[in-house]
């Protein structure tokens, strides 16, 4: 009796296991009469949804692939030096470029700005974002005002913010 229980106990357990699906494989199943869905992201994030912790080697090594993979996608886009060591926040100025209302137009036009200052000024990065009711665009991780003032100068001079101004914001330093 004792050996029918635990065989029992196992084939449930090995049952439930099985019928247990991943939450993606089951959105994109093709059922016949339904639409059709296709998940494109990065696999961290499906082992996220699905429940799979990743160990950190694990997620670095996933991280590498991704960057392979997005290196070799945009071969045609030149390489910008990216800052190296720890991302940290800290209290400093960022130029306000465009601040508008809260429908698509404006946030088309935020945009808009944001990449005028990536193709004219590859050294600053600038950042979009919806703070209700706005959309507004800001260039910058300036820990000094002066620095944020001579970004505006520049900015003013290229013609991309006529009314720019400085604002203080929270901005990335690396260390």
């Amino acid at each position: 009796m004792n050996k029918l229980t635990h065989i029992f106990i196992f084939l449930l357990f090995a049952c439930a296991v099985s019928a247990q699906t991943k939450f993606v494989d089951r959105l994109t199943r093709t059922v016949p009469g339904e639409g059709r869905v296709t998940v494109n992201q990065d696999k961290r994030l499906t082992d996220l949804i699905n429940g799979e912790v990743l160990q950190p080697q694990q997620s670095a090594e996933a991280g590498s692939k991704v960057e392979k993979e997005k290196e070799e996608e945009d071969d045609e886009t030149p390489a910008l030096v990216t800052p190296t060591g720890k991302k940290t926040k800290v209290r400093g100025y960022r130029v306000q470029i465009y601040w508008g209302g809260s429908n698509r137009t404006d946030q088309a036009r935020a945009q808009h700005a944001a990449n005028q200052v990536a193709t004219l000024f590859p050294q600053y990065k600038a950042y979009t974002s919806f703070e209700s009711p706005h959309w507004r665009c800001r260039v910058g991780d300036f820990t000094d005002r002066h620095d944020a003032v001579e970004a505006l100068q520049q900015l003013k001079r290229a013609g991309i913010a006529s009314e720019a101004m400085i604002v203080r914001s929270e901005v990335f330093i690396y260390k």
